[in-house]
């Protein structure tokens, strides 16, 4: 199903996004084993991502853009049972492979092989863990440490019915007004000090501050919907122009390790232009591996710290050699990929069907792309 928007005809499956996720979610494995605490103490640094952190911050763009592509109609006659069956789908959507796969971190902490012990969790924390809280400043210690991502995204469609019609509203200042106010929210969380890898690596959950960066995250890329119709005035030429350029520019910034203030301002653009899916956006995010790690995206990136401790472990006991931590890395990134595809296709999408059959009075159409 295709749909008109201000001008542009855009598919309900952008697949440039999709593939850019899917980079995304790869850099985040590597930036997550080049630079790693090691359980005697102390950190391993093997290999180094300059702000791969922020990578997360994508996908809460990347989560609003899309939300807005597929839902925004719907807000405009928004009523209880809307939203209902609009929040059906998000848990349908994200906690079926966050239950599994949390399981097996419990697994590994019961079988002493990740430095965890399970009385290390209070009641408080099984009940947040078991209901997504991770991300919403709880206190809650989490199981697996990425996903106060997923549960602070979570908490960004609840504040939906708030955020959708302030970024999409038709007075462009009012819109304008959002952005700022998100530029805002993602300075403060900036200028708080609690960042571990760079100012706006901001995860702890002892802190409203990770809920901040995401809803901020969520609401730019609901306002790069609302002012996409900007980058249909340039030429196809251009627009794959900036395909290259704004990547290129992404990494000098890291290589220069300049800030990442600026690198998280150069995604905006980027996730703007790949939304009109050209021909060089085809070719680099929208190609058929690309496209497809953005489709198991969402299971890579829950399933990948499970790994880390097994290449450390494998360096230790071979000699602490840097070749054998990055071979070792490198066969844990094939069975993230293997173990992501099994996960997608086994719980994922099982999973989101039986939730919404369970659930839903009536038949849901399934709506954005497989990664949504």
């Amino acid at each position: 199903m295709n749909r008109q928007s201000r001008g542009f005809f855009m598919a309900d499956d952008i697949r440039a996004l999709t593939g850019v996720r899917g980079v995304a979610a790869a850099v985040i494995v590597v930036y997550h084993f080049g630079d790693v605490q090691l359980a005697t103490g102390g950190t391993g640094s093997f290999f180094r991502i300059p702000y791969g952190y922020l990578l997360v911050d994508m996908f809460f763009m990347l989560s609003g853009y899309v939300m807005a592509l597929n839902y925004r109609e719907t807000f405009q006659h928004l009523t209880g049972k809307v939203f209902a069956n609009f929040m059906l789908k998000r848990v349908a959507r994200l906690y079926p492979a966050y239950f599994i796969i949390g399981l097996f971190y419990v697994a590994k902490i019961a079988a002493d092989l990740s430095g965890e012990k399970l009385g290390m969790y209070s009641a408080w924390d099984w009940f947040g863990n078991l209901f997504m809280l991770s991300g919403w400043g709880l206190y809650i210690f989490p199981i697996i440490g990425v996903a106060w991502a997923a549960s602070a995204e979570m908490g960004s469609y609840l504040l939906l019915p708030f955020l959708m019609p302030w970024t999409q509203n038709k007075k462009t200042w009012i819109a304008v007004l959002a952005v700022v106010a998100a530029l805002i929210g993602i300075y403060a969380v900036s200028i708080t000090g609690r960042g571990s890898g760079g100012p706006l690596d901001v995860v702890n959950g002892n802190s409203l501050y990770p809920m901040l960066r995401a809803v901020c995250g969520f609401a730019l890329g609901l306002v790069i919907f609302r002012f996409g119709d900007l980058v249909d005035h340039l030429s196809a030429t251009v627009q794959d122009v900036l395909v290259i350029a704004i990547p290129l520019a992404i990494i000098a910034v890291g290589v220069a390790d300049a800030s990442d203030r600026l690198m998280y301002l150069l995604y905006i653009p980027l996730v703007a232009v790949l939304s009109r899916d050209g021909r060089m956006a085809q070719l680099l995010f929208g190609n058929r591996l690309v496209y497809r790690l953005g489709i198991i995206s969402y299971s890579i990136y829950l399933i990948h710290p499970l790994f880390v401790s097994f290449a450390i472990r494998t360096w230790r006991l071979t000699g602490q050699q840097q070749w054998i931590y990055i071979a070792a890395s490198l066969v844990c990134f094939a069975i993230i990929w293997a173990l992501a595809e099994v996960s997608y296709r086994l719980v994922e999408m099982p999973g989101r069907k039986a939730l919404v059959g369970l659930f839903s009075s009536k038949p849901v159409r399934a709506t954005g792309s497989p990664a949504h």
